[in-house]
Formats: structure tokens, C-alpha cells, sequence
């Protein structure tokens, strides 16, 4: 087996707090040693930050809740109790021609964004992210993304890997990236446009990083305005409220697609039509 192309300061680990909490750390490009020193003894999910601390994705459990380390959109603030959706992908990293061939042990890729300003990566905006191969040797493998600088759309950039390059590939194979799921999360729009990732636990201020919980029981914007929700049944993102969830009907053809996101555990005050309101879901994420 060939080793991760990561050194000490970038492997995870399980840890437990002075609480009792327990946090699973991924390993990844993000050196969360230079940040904290050691593990805080204290870990606060109820609370925002401006800097990064973790690893996006890095799992925090407390009891029955369990939370994942993200990052909000930088120009987008999110409500309390909103279920928040994953980065839309761009277009323009999608199916872009490779510049350079890889051999198999390689840790780096070229990468190029397609357009000036649209497609535009701050450096490791990418990081703990994703590029895979296809419509040419090399296709159907994917690479975990370490680090890589600041790539200007209509130019090469390199990205280095965490997992090194498992079959060559030719300079001209299709690579498309992707933002890990916890980069950037926004409110979800009725309906969702891409994978749902948790709610919120507080107000959260555009570009900070906090806690998104995936998984027990939570207070939720809930949504009776289509089918009427029943305490017990599962429920899926509303099609009329933003951030909002509502019952889980298989036979309603309007339904979402998304799947369901959780169970309904106590109902919100929303009439029909009205603007979603509180209730409480316990959340299936993970």
C-alpha cells in the first residue's frame, strides 16, 4: 500500500474532551496543530468563529447530537434551524482538460478553471475536496485534494493530492474538482440544488466557520403548507420554504427528490401556505 502523502502535522485522530465530547479529526491539508497547539479541552458547538479551527468535516459528538466542522457561504448569512445545502458545483470545473500526464505515485495534478473571475479558486479553496479523472485513461479514479495556491480561471494551477495517483493517466484526460460538502454551505432553496448537509444551531454570520449538525434530535423549520406533517413520519427539504423541511408523501408526485433528511418529532405552528415555523426533527445525515 502506498502511504498518504501527509506528515505528522496533517493526520487526524480520535480525541476526547474535558466533557466528554468526542471528535473524530480527519486527515487533511488543513494543519489544525498550528491553530490550537493541542486539543482544547473545551469544545463549544454552539459557537461561531472567523478563523479556521478543524478540518472541514471533522465530526463532533455530544450525546445523541453529532455536528461537522463548516464553513459558511462568505457573502451569506443562515438563520437559526435552517437545513443548509452543500456548494452548488461550477460548470466550469467540470470536465476540464488536463495539461499534464500523471504516472502512477504521482501527488499532484494540473488543473485548470475555465473562465476569468467566474471560475476563480482562492488558495485551498479546494482542500479536503475532491478531483476525479474520466473520458480518458486514468478515468473513473478519485484523488483526495491536500492544498494547491490561488488558480486564476484560463490558467493551469497545481493541486497536491492526499492519495497518490493510482493508474497513469494522459495529458489530455477530463478532470473535475469538487469543494468538500462542508465548503461554503448556504440556506437551502426550495427546492434544494444540491446535497443537504445539516441545520444550523444559531444564527450563523456570512463566512464564519461553525459546528452544522447532521444527526439527533434539533429544532427545524418546519413546513405544512403541501401534505399536512404527522409527528413520527419521515420528512424530506420543503418545496415552498427555504431552509425548511416538510412530510415525506412517496405517492405525491411534487415530492423532492432529495430523500428524506430526518424524522418529525414535534410539529411547528405553520398553517397551510403560511411562512414555515419551529418544530423539532431528529436529524438522519449520517
Amino acid at each position: 500500500m502506498v502511504d498518504r502523502n501527509l506528515n505528522d502535522f496533517f493526520r487526524g485522530g480520535k480525541f476526547g474532551t474535558r466533557e466528554g465530547m468526542l471528535i473524530d479529526i480527519p486527515p487533511s491539508g488543513f494543519d489544525w496543530r498550528a491553530v490550537n497547539r493541542a486539543l482544547p479541552a473545551v469544545i463549544d458547538p454552539f459557537l461561531e468563529s472567523s478563523f479556521q479551527e478543524f478540518p472541514l468535516g471533522t465530526k463532533l459528538t455530544y450525546g445523541e447530537q453529532v455536528f461537522r466542522y463548516a464553513r459558511c457561504k462568505s457573502d451569506t448569512a443562515i438563520e437559526v434551524s435552517a437545513l443548509c445545502q452543500a456548494v452548488v458545483p461550477l460548470a466550469g470545473h467540470i470536465a476540464e482538460t488536463g495539461t499534464v500526464a500523471q504516472a502512477v505515485g504521482d501527488t499532484t495534478i494540473t488543473f485548470t478553471p475555465n473562465t476569468l473571475s467566474t471560475d476563480d479558486l482562492a488558495a485551498n479553496e479546494l482542500q479536503d475536496g475532491e478531483a476525479f479523472f474520466y473520458d480518458s485513461t486514468g478515468e473513473g479514479y478519485q484523488h483526495r485534494i491536500l492544498s494547491h495556491p490561488a488558480i486564476l480561471g484560463g490558467v493551469a494551477g497545481v493541486l497536491t493530492l492526499v492519495d497518490p495517483i493510482r493508474l497513469v493517466n494522459g495529458a489530455t484526460t477530463a478532470i473535475t474538482v469538487t469543494h468538500n460538502q462542508f465548503y461554503g454551505v448556504i440556506i437551502h432553496p426550495a427546492i434544494p440544488t444540491a446535497k443537504p448537509v445539516g441545520w444550523t444551531v444559531n444564527a450563523v454570520p456570512a463566512g464564519t466557520y461553525f459546528w452544522i449538525l447532521t444527526k439527533g434530535p434539533t429544532c427545524a423549520l418546519i413546513d405544512s403548507g403541501g401534505v399536512a406533517v404527522v409527528m413520527g413520519h419521515p420528512c424530506v427539504p420543503s418545496t415552498e420554504d427555504d431552509g425548511a423541511v416538510q412530510e415525506f408523501n412517496a405517492d405525491t408526485a411534487t415530492e423532492p427528490d432529495s430523500g428524506p433528511v430526518g424524522w418529525v418529532q414535534q410539529i411547528g405552528a405553520d398553517a397551510g401556505g403560511a411562512a414555515a415555523t419551529f418544530g423539532q426533527v431528529y436529524a438522519q445525515l449520517e
